[in-house]
C-alpha cells in the first residue's frame, strides 16, 4: 500500500493502530484583564510561601544595586566629563548607566545568592538530590511544543526525557505530547513519520501522543492555550518544554512529587543550562552558566521569594491554576505594541502563582 500523505488525522487508519490524541477533557481558560487589580490571598497579599522579611532582601539587593551604579557613574562622569559637559560624554555615560546597571544589579543577586548557598536556602519545597525517589500520586503531561524544527533533534531530546523517566520507574504518571505548530508541508510529514517511529520505539502507545494545529494561532503561547482548553481537565500538572529541552527523570519526579505535597505553590521551574555548544560563543556562554549562573539563580530566588517570573519553559505548573490566570488577552493598537502577546514568561504574581528557585 502506498503511503498517504494525508493529514495526520488519516494516519490512524492507514499506518498507525492507536489514536493520536487522548479523550478530551477540557478546562476552561478565561481571558484575562490587565487592567484589572490582582486578586490577594485572603487576608494575606502575599503566597504562603513568601520567606520572612522579603521587603528586607529586595532593599539589600535593589538599594545595594542603585548605589554601586550612582557610584560608577559619579566616578565615570568625573573622568567624561572633567573639561567640560558634551554630548558625547553624556551619550557615553547613559550607556554607561544602563549596563552598570545590569552589572550591578547581578553582582548583588550573585552575592545574595552565594549567602544562600552556604545556608542551604530555599522555599522549604523539600526537593533534594539525596533523598529517594517518592511515589507519584498524580498525573502529569509533558508537552514538547514544536514550529518547523528538526523532527529527528527534537524527538531525541524528547526520547532521551522519556527513557529517564522509564529509569525511575515511574513513567506510568506521565503522558507525552508533541504540540506541533509547523507549517512547512516538508517538515510536518518528516514529523509524523519521526513520531510514529518513536511510538513504537518506547512502546508508548496510549502515552505518546502527537497533535498538530492548521494554523499557528498566537505562536507558542496560543499552542500552550489550545492544549488547556482542550485536554488540561485530565492532567493535575504539565511540565513545559522547549524545543532542545532535556532534563534528568529523577528531578522531574521530585519537582512533580513537590507539587503534590504543596498545594499552594502552582510553578515550581528549574534552572536552565547550556549544554553541547560548537560555537566559541555557546561554549563562553555554556562555561560561564556552569561558574555562576547557578548563584545568580539562587540570589534571584532569594530575593523574588514566592513570586517570581516564569522563564517560559523547563517547569512543572498546576494545570488548573495555570488556566485561571494565564489566559492572555489581545492587547489593543498596532504592532509591535498591540496585537497577541507572544510570550507567557512573565506572570503575574496571583493567589496560585508561586515560583521557586534552585534546587538543593
Amino acid at each position: 500500500m502506498d503511503v498517504s500523505l494525508d493529514p495526520v488525522s488519516s494516519l490512524p487508519r492507514i499506518i498507525a493502530p492507536f489514536d493520536l490524541l487522548p479523550a478530551e477533557s477540557p478546562l476552561e481558560m478565561p481571558t484575562q484583564n490587565l487592567r484589572q487589580r490582582p486578586e490577594t490571598f485572603g487576608r494575606d497579599r502575599h503566597p504562603p510561601t513568601t520567606p520572612s522579611f522579603l521587603w528586607l532582601r529586595r532593599l539589600f539587593v535593589i538599594g545595594g544595586a542603585v548605589l554601586l551604579t550612582g557610584w560608577g557613574a559619579f566616578e565615570m562622569n568625573r573622568v567624561l566629563n572633567s573639561m567640560g559637559v558634551s554630548t558625547l560624554g553624556i551619550i557615553v555615560l547613559a550607556l554607561f548607566v544602563i549596563l552598570g546597571a545590569w552589572i550591578s544589579l547581578s553582582f548583588t543577586s550573585s552575592l545574595a545568592g552565594f549567602v544562600s548557598v552556604l545556608r542551604h536556602g530555599g522555599l522549604g519545597l523539600g526537593i533534594s538530590r539525596d533523598t529517594p525517589l517518592p511515589a507519584l500520586m498524580t498525573r502529569t503531561a509533558v508537552l514538547m511544543p514544536t514550529y518547523n524544527e528538526d523532527p529527528d533533534r527534537v524527538l531525541v531530546g524528547l526520547r532521551a526525557i522519556h527513557d529517564s523517566l522509564v529509569a525511575t520507574g515511574r513513567i506510568d504518571a506521565f503522558d507525552f505530547f508533541m504540540l506541533s505548530d509547523t507549517t512547512d508541508p516538508d517538515v510536518w510529514v518528516r514529523e509524523e513519520r519521526a513520531y510514529l517511529a518513536f511510538v513504537e520505539a518506547v512502546n508508548g502507545q496510549g502515552r505518546v501522543f502527537y497533535r498538530r494545529r492548521p494554523k499557528n494561532i498566537d505562536r507558542k503561547s496560543g499552542n500552550l492555550e489550545e492544549w488547556v482548553k482542550r485536554f488540561g481537565g485530565a492532567y493535575q500538572q504539565m511540565l513545559t518544554l522547549d524545543a532542545d529541552s532535556v532534563m534528568d527523570g529523577g528531578l522531574i519526579v521530585r519537582t512533580v512529587s513537590a507539587m503534590e505535597r504543596h498545594e499552594k505553590v502552582a510553578l515550581i521551574q528549574t534552572l536552565p543550562v547550556i549544554i553541547g555548544g560548537k560555537t566559541l560563543f555557546a561554549r563562553m556562554q555554556q562555561f560561564a552558566g556552569r561558574v555562576y549562573g547557578p548563584l545568580i539563580a539562587h540570589g534571584i530566588a532569594w530575593w523574588h521569594g514566592s513570586e517570581g517570573n516564569y522563564w517560559g519553559h523547563n517547569a512543572v505548573i498546576r494545570t488548573r491554576a495555570f488556566a485561571e490566570q494565564a489566559g492572555l488577552p489581545h492587547l489593543p493598537g498596532r504592532k509591535p505594541f498591540g496585537g497577541g502577546i507572544l510570550s507567557m514568561i512573565s506572570l503575574r504574581p496571583l493567589s496560585c502563582v508561586a515560583a521557586a528557585g534552585p534546587f538543593t
